[in-house]
């Protein structure tokens, strides 16, 4: 399926944002008492002014196919709870703070603002609204709009005025965003415990500076034979102790050129299961005089915000 969201977001890219790889940290190992190098500072919110931990665990390079970190007690307990909490949710309205650092090009990404989700069928919706974009540190004063609705991934955006519709499933055809093999988005919440660890050696790592707060970091190197390794090199989940969702994922790609962070530094349970009807996902009467093109299904390219 065609990259569609960094939704949570997980749907944008263009650049991005690295920052500096964390201390030297010892990832948990099931039955062991994770070992810090230092004692770990106090938890910070995102975001902070503190570097956001993009990189990986010291050792992160090592982690190895060891069914025993898995299958820990407490990384399958965070896992379940995840896969508890994601079935429960229906709407979800909160903001994105997106970042994209290509360290190939040598380019910065952040993007920020309000992000909507909702199930539906055949297919769920969702919709983001960049109103802040930096790139390289210089701040653009044009907004940007992702939505998918029905079976179209819908680009506006203020700069150019044009708006680009992607056929991106066939008519009345499901779709599975929360399914790692069928998405190229990490979803905030809806992955189940037993797929993650069919494809992945998971780790609990200690916390670290700029951590969001009140989180549990897993760590999730592909397994040699998972067909997700051709896709990432690790993924990162910050999942929350309170609401059992991710604050924050970070996912690099295969080559390791490039590192995706999403954060979502106001999602608690008011963000969850709120009231919003299905006119919500629409693009604002701004765009109406844009210019419009469509690209049916098989036409086009994977497409990034």
């Amino acid at each position: 399926m065609v990259n569609v969201l960094l939704l949570a977001m997980f749907l944008m890219a263009s650049s991005d944002l690295a920052s500096p790889t964390p201390a030297s940290v010892a990832p948990a190992v099931a039955g062991q008492t994770p070992q810090p190098a230092h004692e770990p500072p106090a938890e910070a919110e995102p975001p902070t002014d503190e570097p956001a931990t993009d990189g990986p665990p010291a050792d992160g390079a090592a982690v190895s196919d060891s069914a025993a970190v898995s299958d820990s007690a407490a990384v399958v307990e965070i896992l379940d709870r995840m896969e508890a909490a994601g079935r429960d949710v229906r709407t979800i309205r909160c903001r994105i703070i997106y970042h994209v650092a290509d360290t190939l090009n040598l380019t910065e990404t952040e993007k920020s603002g309000p992000i909507l989700f909702k199930r539906a069928e055949p297919n769920p919706m969702f919709m983001v609204e960049f109103n802040r974009i930096g790139i390289d540190g210089i701040l653009i004063a044009y907004k940007e709009w992702w939505l998918f609705r029905d079976r179209w991934l819908v680009e506006a955006k203020e700069k150019s005025e044009t708006i680009i519709k992607r056929e991106v499933v066939e008519p009345g055809e499901r779709t599975d965003f929360f399914d790692l093999e069928q998405s190229n988005i990490p979803m905030p919440f809806g992955q189940r415990r037993e797929q993650i660890l069919e494809n992945f050696v998971v780790r609990l790592v200690p916390p670290q500076l700029g951590d969001p707060k009140g989180c549990d970091h897993l760590y999730c190197a592909p397994k040699p034979d998972s067909p997700l390794a051709d896709d990432y090199r690790r993924l990162d989940y910050f999942v929350s102790r309170d609401i059992h969702l991710p604050l924050r994922i970070v996912a690099e790609d295969a080559s390791g050129n490039k590192v995706t962070r999403a954060d979502f530094p106001d999602l608690t349970e008011k963000s969850i299961n709120v009231d919003l009807p299905d006119s919500t996902f629409h693009l604002p009467k701004e765009t109406d005089s844009y210019h419009v093109s469509e690209e049916p299904l098989g036409s086009q390219a994977p497409a990034t915000p």
